[in-house]
């Protein structure tokens, strides 16, 4: 077989011309091509790999090999031959243009939930400030049409959190979405927020109040949180639920789920599945990792989506490639809110559009396979998995320069 030709047989990306992303990554003497926005993958061999291998080499000089039979099942194969290798990191992380803003307010929370990414509890006390939150929103409108989300901690716990909706809604951004524990949302919040016409997005644990209220260690949140969900359902809001698997609720997937629907009155689509991010709280949770619950991880794959951290609406937008960018409570600005070892910048240092135009200017991390396998374990997004292995973790980077002995490699 020929011997592999390229930086040691490490993964490399490709950026398609439309914005989508394409992970060629060696298997021994084959290449394996996976689309990140459709998950699908070929696993080349034999001439078709050695020539693919030749073309990430030198992609000026060396052609791609003819698909042939396989365009049929993969038409995105016909687009690869204009892909390029990836070199803006700007682009790498907006594709075509921004989609999403996740703006965390703040991380005070009223729970103290076991695996949360943000390590959000009610002695926290970071948050946004008025004037931070209208030039966030006005910034991120200059880098496209985000649909925005308003999460924490809890975001209706910030006193300029009403403040924050108007703003977004004035700026017509296309959706605004609350992602919220519900436990402060009265009535007169809500009627309140009834002419911005915004989207919720609540999480559910169990349907069991003892096993949910041991999840968000706080006594009665389940039935305060129901209580909320009936209000947005009288106030024919838009609405959906997150259930996070993890080793406290694994086995009650279904019946949560049936409980959901049979209930309260919700429909499959309202209802995603995911399980626990490798991210604050969750990062120490070792049981809790993908690779142990990916089994039971979509009861109703069929049915149900596992898109929990935005919208249907953005999650299922394949057409062309949107970025995501996350703006914490303390103003570090993260590319997803559960990617959060490497900042992009603060800003309260910069702008969001200086730093994100700021990103081609960032030394890319050395291409390597245990990092992409770190990479893929840590984060289940495939984007995220890809713009982690771009980036980089800047923890390692401390852990060396102090004499540790995990380099980023």
């Amino acid at each position: 077989m020929p011997v592999r030709s390229y930086s040691d047989s490490v993964p490399r990306i490709l950026h398609m011309p439309d914005g989508s992303l394409i992970l060629c990554e060696p298997l021994d003497d084959d290449i394996k091509i996976t689309h990140a926005g459709i998950g699908e993958h070929i696993t080349l061999s034999g001439a078709f790999a050695q020539r693919m291998t030749d073309y990430l080499s030198k992609p000026s000089s060396a052609a791609l090999p003819p698909f042939g039979p396989l365009v049929r099942r993969h038409p995105w194969l016909v687009a690869l031959k204009d892909a390029q290798l990836m070199q803006s990191t700007s682009r790498l992380l907006l594709g075509k243009t921004l989609g999403m803003l996740f703006v965390e307010l703040t991380d005070r929370c009223n729970e103290r939930c076991l695996h949360c990414y943000a390590e959000s509890s009610p002695a926290c006390s970071a948050r946004l400030s008025r004037e931070e939150i209208k030039r966030i929103l006005e910034d991120a409108r200059k880098l496209g049409q985000p649909a925005v989300q308003f999460t924490g901690g809890d975001p209706l716990l910030h006193p300029d959190f009403l403040f924050a909706v108007q703003t977004a809604h004035a700026l017509n951004y296309p959706l605004i979405e609350i992602y919220t524990n519900g436990l402060a949302l009265n009535e007169a919040l809500l009627e309140a927020l009834q002419p911005f016409q915004p989207h919720f997005a609540l999480s559910i644990y169990a349907h069991d109040a003892a096993v949910h209220d041991r999840i968000t260690q706080t006594p009665g949140s389940l039935e305060r949180t129901l209580k909320a969900i009936r209000r947005i359902q009288a106030a024919e809001l838009p609405l959906r639920i997150g259930i996070i698997l993890m080793a406290e609720n694994r086995d009650m997937q279904a019946a949560t789920i049936d409980f959901l629907v049979r209930d309260m009155g919700l429909h499959a689509g309202q209802i995603g599945v995911d399980v626990v991010r490798s991210a604050g709280r969750g990062e120490f949770m070792q049981d809790n990792q993908p690779e142990a619950v990916s089994a039971q991880r979509l009861h109703h794959k069929s049915e149900v989506s596992d898109a929990i951290d935005m919208p249907a609406e953005i999650a299922t937008e394949n057409r062309q490639r949107r970025g995501k960018l996350c703006i914490s409570a303390s103003g570090d600005v993260f590319p997803c809110i559960f990617s959060r070892r490497a900042s992009l910048g603060n800003i309260r240092q910069q702008s969001l559009v200086d730093i994100v135009q700021a990103l081609d200017c960032r030394q890319q991390a050395v291409p390597s396979q245990k990092r992409w396998q770190q990479c893929r374990q840590r984060l289940s997004c495939s984007d995220c998995q890809i713009i982690a292995y771009i980036l980089g973790d800047e923890r390692s980077k401390l852990s060396d320069s102090q004499g540790g002995a995990h380099a980023v490699t």
